[in-house]
């Protein structure tokens, strides 16, 4: 039972995943449950510029298209909650949403280089203390720009040491080695495979530990079909790792940070 602990929805950008992409992908490839996060929560485009007011989506709004695709898609889809930290703060009706649907968002998302904020920027202070009391999981964007950097991250991580962070990506378009570092080294960081090689996946759950690495994938950022990219890494991980192993990685860990 495989589950993806990084998928989205919406429609920004470039991107276009819309429900029957996610539920058709799913179907196809055999994901049994998976953890969405809604696009249309980007503040910031790829050149840094403000998304345009006309095409801006308001975080509540964003969050509640999450809430509806998890309600009509019970005990498959799970929400986390995409925080706008630069154009959005937390207020009585963010809090609100996430207090009294704890059961639909099981964790927080922040994008920093679409946001252009990193996760330890005081901005982000108010989620912190919210994630920290109701026991939630924050997905962090990391990469090799300033705000997604993963030593920002780590750094979040050291001052909130009762709050899970997931570096997801491990440092996309990076060799991977400093997340992989900073994830082993504090018991409150995790790593997701989404766009990581099957080397350095493998890497990864060795450096760390398979308790430490959760599968994820993006889906359907490329259709219907993104997850016939991870196949080979997922027939790769099953032939390298024990059976126990290969459950926590595709399945343990999101269960156990997630609490699905």
């Amino acid at each position: 039972m495989i589950i993806d602990s990084h998928v989205h929805l919406g429609s920004m950008l470039r991107f276009s995943m819309s429900e029957a992409d996610i539920i058709a992908s799913m179907e196809k490839y055999g994901i049994v449950k998976a953890l969405v996060s809604n696009v249309e929560s980007t503040e910031f485009d790829r050149e840094w510029k403000p998304i345009p007011a006309e095409d801006m989506i308001g975080e509540l709004e964003s969050n509640r298209r999450t809430l509806e695709l998890v309600r009509r898609n019970p005990g498959i889809l799970y929400g986390q909650y995409w925080f706008k930290p630069a154009t959005e703060r937390l207020g009585p009706e963010a809090e609100a949403l996430i207090r009294e649907n704890r059961g639909a968002f099981r964790g927080l998302k922040m994008h920093p280089y679409h946001s252009m904020t990193s996760i330890a920027d005081q901005r982000c202070e108010p989620w912190l203390e919210l994630v920290a009391e109701l026991k939630l999981p924050v997905a962090v964007h990391t990469a090799g720009d300033r705000f997604s950097d993963p030593e920002n991250v780590y750094t979040a991580a050291k001052a909130h040491t009762g709050v899970d962070f997931i570096m997801v990506h491990l440092g996309l378009g990076t060799d991977n080695r400093k997340a992989i570092e900073l994830v082993s080294s504090l018991p409150n960081l995790y790593g997701d495979t989404t766009w990581v090689s099957k080397e350095h996946a493998l890497d990864a759950i060795r450096s760390c530990g398979a308790d430490k690495i959760l599968f994820g994938t993006d889906s359907p950022i490329d259709g219907v079909d993104t997850y016939a990219k991870y196949t080979g890494l997922l027939d790769f991980l099953r032939a390298k790792l024990s059976a126990e192993e290969f459950e926590l990685v595709t399945r343990g860990n999101a269960v156990r940070l997630f609490g699905i």
